[in-house]
């Protein structure tokens, strides 16, 4: 593939609002190739690019229109939507972008809050643990936090988004109602700056 088309399909991806993780993700592909059509190392082949075609709202032709200075994205008028509701439609397109939008909805859609409180309860009823059994709803804005990092749109902000404070709380309590060292476990809250500091000063974007 030359260099003006594979500039093309750059111009495209970045136009429509996906990264090549996101972009990747949509064709069932790896990231890396992703890159090297980008790079003119390689090209895609018919699925792709029919698949790519159909992504931007646009023919095969429009797609490989190399002639073409400017890039024009306009959406398809006669593709339907079913959105139900404006709030539904900004959900939908939400869901398109994150570098891991499908576990992220996955995250979202699953009763997590539902089932930690049915353990909680059934836990405490069968070994009598009320304290400090509460802490296992301390998971919940965990696991949506962690839902929410797999929005982002890099690594850097992913692991920046990671739950880290709300692990290390957990840990902590646990780990203190269980040795009963609350003078010592407050050490592991030095874990939290530490871990930011890294991100920010060793974690590429």
């Amino acid at each position: 593939m030359d260099l003006i088309t594979a500039n093309r399909l750059q111009q495209l991806r970045k136009m429509n609002g996906y990264s090549q993780d996101v972009l990747a993700e949509k064709l069932g592909i790896s990231r890396q190739a992703i890159s090297k059509w980008e790079r003119a190392e390689s090209s895609p082949d018919t699925d792709n690019l029919i698949a790519l075609a159909k992504l931007y709202d646009m023919t095969l032709d429009d797609l490989l229109n190399t002639s073409a200075d400017v890039v024009k994205v306009q959406p398809n008028p006669s593709k339907k939507r079913d959105f139900k509701g404006k709030a539904k439609s900004l959900l939908s397109k939400a869901n398109d972008f994150g570098i891991y939008p499908k576990t992220a909805l996955a995250m979202l859609k699953f009763p997590f809050p539902i089932i930690v409180t049915v353990l909680y309860v059934a836990l405490s009823m069968i070994f009598k643990i009320w304290h400090p059994l509460w802490i296992i709803f301390l998971t919940i804005p965990l696991y949506y936090h962690f839902a929410i990092a797999c929005k982002a749109n890099n690594k850097k902000v992913f692991k920046a988004l990671l739950p880290i404070p709300e692990a290390i709380v957990i840990v902590y309590l646990i780990l203190s109602f269980a040795t009963q060292a609350w003078a010592y476990t407050w050490a592991l809250f030095l874990i939290i700056p530490i871990y930011y500091w890294i991100i920010i000063a060793f974690t590429k974007k």
